[in-house]
């Protein structure tokens, strides 16, 4: 369906609260069921489910370099890397992806890992590492492939089909094999099994290049604090702001349609259902004409509304709810 062009329209990225956790949310479960759904197998960034929705492409290459730029507010010039924790997970007859976040560290931890790899890999070497708040990058003089997604998009995952392959995968293997025997019996590595957390056996090196060059097209108005898509969005010369705290905050600044992505890890619908009760209330009185969600599982769903009156659409026949592991009895 084709959307008139100043329709106001809300593009939100949001997690997926456990499914036990709508008990209780019937009115917003029904609601949402009554919404136009698409289910996405494969993994994507943030960055490119908001672009894609807006009709516009986000760069192949670079990305370490857009999430350094909106992280830091300096344009790198040289190529980099994302250097991400991980734990690969040794199984039967594959590894599977563990992504370790920021929140999993104390500074003093991160910090004494990568300033361990920068001593012990980057002397003679054309590549550097370094930590910048919760993240690290890989600088190197000699360009190689990295994977193309982040390691919590692809959290969970057996990690083969995004990893370089071919001859152009050697030098990404090579890295990563000097990187995983300078954290084999890390100090840090040790205390964190002691206390039964995943080791970082790994880092994800991920979105390699320069900083792309764009050639700005108007964007809505961007509410978040997510690194990689603040910089595309300040690259892109458009209006950005971190998240203001509620999606009242993002109406009443945009006057309009915007683009947010809400930044906590919910584990219970209560911690979303503001956001939700919101998004509908400014449906009903006309403050937007559209809302489209992207939750953390590639589910997406397109909000309208004339969709209240879908009444036919309940919960236990939803393609959304099922996709969601979400049951009858949740409504």
């Amino acid at each position: 369906m084709t959307v008139p062009e100043k329709s106001r329209i809300a593009s939100i990225w949001l997690p997926f609260p456990a499914a036990d956790s709508w008990a209780g949310a019937g009115s917003l479960l029904r609601w949402l069921c009554r919404g136009d759904f698409v289910q996405r197998d494969l993994p994507e960034e943030p960055l490119d489910s908001l672009l894609r929705l807006l009709g516009r492409r986000a760069p192949a290459s670079g990305r370490a370099a857009l999430r350094f730029y909106g992280q830091t507010g300096d344009k790198p010039r040289v190529w980099m890397a994302a250097a991400d924790p991980v734990y690969l997970e040794p199984r039967l007859d594959h590894l599977f992806l563990h992504s370790l976040s920021a929140r999993e560290f104390d500074a003093p931890s991160l910090r004494a890992l990568f300033d361990h790899l920068h001593t012990t890999l980057a002397s003679g070497s054309d590549a550097d590492y370094a930590r910048v708040g919760g993240m690290g990058y890989l600088r190197s003089d000699e360009p190689f492939d990295t994977a193309g997604l982040s390691a919590s998009a692809v959290d969970q995952r057996v990690p083969n089909d995004w990893m370089p392959r071919g001859e152009s995968a050697a030098a990404y293997r090579r890295q990563l094999s000097e990187i995983e025997m300078a954290l084999h019996e890390h100090p840090v590595n040790a205390e964190r099994m002691q206390s039964g957390r995943f080791p970082v056996n790994s880092l994800w090196l991920w979105g390699g290049g320069t900083l792309p060059e764009l050639h700005p097209e108007p964007l809505p108005p961007l509410f978040c604090n997510d690194p990689l898509l603040l910089g595309f969005w300040r690259l892109n010369d458009s209006r950005v702001a971190g998240w203001p705290g509620s999606i009242d905050g993002c109406l009443e600044a945009a006057a309009g349609s915007f683009a947010a992505q809400i930044p906590f890890a919910v584990e219970h619908v209560d911690e979303l259902q503001p956001a939700l009760v919101t998004l509908r209330r400014a449906l009903v009185e006309r403050e937007l004409d559209e809302v489209r969600l992207f939750f953390a599982t590639g589910a997406e769903l397109s909000l309208r509304r004339g969709h209240r009156w879908r009444w036919w659409r309940r919960v236990e026949r939803s393609a959304w709810a099922e996709a969601g592991g979400l049951h009858a009895a949740d409504s």
